[in-house]
C-alpha cells in the first residue's frame, strides 16, 4: 500500500484488516464486511459514497505530495 492510500485509509477508518491491500478493503467497504469499520463522521454514510471520499482524498494527497515534490526541486 503506498502512502496516498494509507493515508485515505487511516483518515476515514477505525479499523480495518492491515494484512490486506488498498482494493481489497474498498472491497470489504462495499460488501459491508463488518472487519472495516469507519469513523463516526462518516459511518452513516453509504458504502460507495465512503469510497468515493477516501478515493478523493488518496487523490488529493497524491496531488499535494507530488507538488511539494516538484516545488522542493532546483
Amino acid at each position: 500500500m503506498n502512502k496516498a492510500e494509507r493515508f485515505a485509509i487511516n483518515e476515514w477508518l477505525s479499523e480495518y484488516p492491515e494484512d490486506k491491500t488498498y482494493d481489497e478493503i474498498m472491497d470489504l467497504i462495499y460488501e459491508e464486511d463488518e472487519s472495516v469499520i469507519p469513523w463516526e463522521l462518516v459511518e452513516n454514510h453509504s458504502a460507495t459514497d465512503l469510497i468515493q471520499i477516501m478515493y478523493n482524498t488518496k487523490t488529493h494527497f497524491e496531488f499535494v505530495t507530488k507538488a511539494t515534490a516538484e516545488e522542493a526541486k532546483p
